[in-house]
């Protein structure tokens, strides 16, 4: 996804942007869901811009997403504490090293951009919950209020180190200026772990399901930024491209960008076209190396939703006939491993494969 710049360059989201600076303001946390590369990084970014405004709210987001274990995730919140005193603290040097003897880490900085990097280390649990401890002090401990982002939270619950979820709850709760967005793709686990009773997370946040733009916002917000730089694209033109990429914001984003700088005066029909193909064509090598991480059944599945532009009832007896699926059992397993992958995703009852990019490559070459 491309960085965030300002909100000049942020489509709408005017709504959520209030619902997520107002429960922060107010001393809630939120659980913020969508399925994948919808927009919620930009969404949290554009809501932390608001709140950086004040002078009394500092930001940090983490994506955990790459982390395994208990250590990794100390590891990366402590550098984004790191990074964010090195950024915007005066005496960040004094204030770092406080940190860093609290929870035991080793401090180096990156030859090329010079920014600060820890390194973590401990060889028992015990170690690790005291330099977690010792961060979430840290921030406790400021005259400021925090806003902090855990990306991708779901991940906590594939650690191998049990009660994760209890554990950063012990924290959190007591924690007076600082509340935090969890936010993630996994909708059902992440629905489940901040809803369902006996779980430490249980009723502790909002909830924000984040839909996609609205298209008639979204297209107008393209015609404008083309304007804007001397070009020009037909509305008619721009909602065709929004409703093939199923106005799903990585893909529109990407799309349209790769149209602008194509585009010397005013896009035509056979630019676009030609734009479709051209992006097909540079992930084609990706797409073909796919088939060998599934099995030719789900691969056949994969292939006759993306013909259909989406299934929602994958059992059906003409679907299955028409694709030459076999029976319903077989498509019920393939169709939940291919969601485990997520190869595929469900959206108001209807399953799509999740890279639209990838659906249209199947579309056109199988």
């Amino acid at each position: 996804m491309a960085a965030y710049h300002s909100p000049a360059y942020f489509c709408d989201r005017e709504k959520e942007t209030k619902r997520v600076t107002g429960a922060l303001t107010n001393g809630r946390n939120l659980t913020l869901l969508s399925a994948r590369r919808i927009g919620k990084t930009g969404l949290i970014k554009n809501a932390f811009y608001q709140l950086q405004k004040k002078k009394d709210w500092q930001t940090l987001y983490v994506d955990i997403m790459p982390t395994d274990n208990l250590n990794d995730f100390i590891k990366l919140l402590g550098k984004a504490v790191v990074e964010h005193e090195w950024r915007h603290s005066k005496s960040y040097l004094k204030k770092i090293a406080t940190l860093l003897s609290g929870i035991s880490a080793k401090l180096s900085f990156d030859s090329i951009t010079g920014a600060p990097e820890i390194g973590v280390e401990y060889k028992t649990r015990q170690e690790s919950e005291k330099s977690l401890s010792e961060i979430f002090h840290y921030l406790s401990a400021q005259d400021v209020k925090y806003a902090v982002a855990f990306d991708e939270f779901q991940q906590i619950t594939c650690y191998p180190e049990k009660n994760m979820e209890a554990l950063l709850r012990s924290y959190i709760q007591q924690m007076s200026n600082v509340n935090f967005i969890f936010s993630g793709s996994n909708k059902h686990l992440l629905t489940s772990m901040f809803s369902d009773y006996g779980r430490p997370f249980y009723q502790s946040s909002d909830f924000l399901f984040l839909e996609k733009i609205e298209a008639k916002a979204y297209c107008r917000f393209i015609c404008e930024k083309f304007a804007k730089h001397g070009k020009s694209i037909a509305p008619e033109l721009t909602k065709e491209a929004l409703e093939y990429y199923r106005v799903h914001t990585f893909y529109v984003q990407y799309f349209f960008n790769k149209l602008f700088e194509r585009c010397e005066k005013t896009v035509t029909k056979a630019l676009v076209e030609q734009m479709h193909r051209l992006i097909l064509e540079e992930r084609e090598y990706i797409y073909y190396s796919y088939r060998n991480l599934l099995t030719p059944y789900q691969f056949l599945l994969l292939k006759a939703i993306a013909r259909e532009g989406g299934i929602s009832q994958p059992n059906a007896s003409d679907f299955i006939a028409k694709h030459s699926l076999k029976q319903s059992s077989s498509v019920n397993r393939a169709l939940a491993a291919l969601a485990d992958r997520e190869m595929v995703y469900e959206e108001s009852g209807v399953y799509y494969v999740y890279d639209v990019f990838f659906s249209k490559w199947l579309a056109k070459n199988f």
